[in-house]
């Protein structure tokens, strides 16, 4: 079943039932399970844009940024 309702602003809803299968589908079933609170919808609309990815996570934490010599590219920064 899905439905449609355009709002006055233009936004679209869209309400449906999706099923994901465990092997085919794990990447998304990870996605809704790690999900904040709240924030559901918008990582699916993010993963809808972008893509998902096996080799990228959204959960891992981003490690702090390592210092990178530049010295050899001839750059005066």
């Amino acid at each position: 079943m899905t439905a449609l309702l355009v709002r006055q602003n233009g936004n679209l809803v869209v309400t449906m039932r999706l099923t994901l299968r465990p092997g085919r589908d794990d990447e998304l079933i990870e996605l809704v399970h790690n999900a904040p609170d709240g924030s559901l919808a918008s990582m699916v609309r993010e993963a809808m844009r972008t893509g998902i990815s096996s080799k990228v996570s959204t959960f891992n934490e981003i490690p702090d940024e390592e210092s990178f010599d530049m010295s050899g590219l001839g750059l005066e920064l």
